[in-house]
């Protein structure tokens, strides 16, 4: 049964949404290539469209206060992370064998320089996926 995660993914504040992307795109290959065979059977990256404005609300202290998130319901705040990504492992044994490479000091090493210039981890999260019903046309 596959076993999947979500990340959701936040920007340094310094840097742009797009610098965000690209960066995160070249992060991905990186991830890639350090895990090898670990990698999951996909990884899909949906990033969170935003607007440039001039001046912030003087009540929003988030990094997204001059690019908030293009929002058809909610308020741009519930939208702060920059992008969800979805991993899908064949099953919860490829996931841990993933995470322990990642965990792997030559390997967390190289991850973490790379994040360090364009990736705020500290307001990352991850969580498991249970049930996915999809109605199709």
């Amino acid at each position: 049964m596959p076993f999947k995660v979500l990340v959701y993914a936040h920007r340094l504040p310094a840097v742009t949404p797009e610098t965000f992307k690209q960066r995160y795109e070249a992060h991905i290959q990186l991830f890639k290539r350090l895990v090898g065979e670990a990698f999951p059977i996909s990884h899909r990256r949906i990033y969170i469209s935003r607007t440039l404005i001039d001046a912030p609300p003087d009540h929003d202290p988030s990094h997204n206060a001059t690019t908030p998130a293009t929002v058809i319901v909610g308020q741009p705040s519930d939208y702060d992370y920059d992008c969800l990504a979805e991993m899908t492992f064949a099953d919860q044994a490829s996931w841990e064998a993933c995470v322990a490479r990642v965990r792997a000091p030559e390997i967390s090493a190289q991850i973490a320089a790379d994040e360090d210039q364009f990736f705020d981890r500290s307001e990352t999260g991850v969580v498991v996926v249970g049930d996915v019903v999809e109605t199709c046309k």
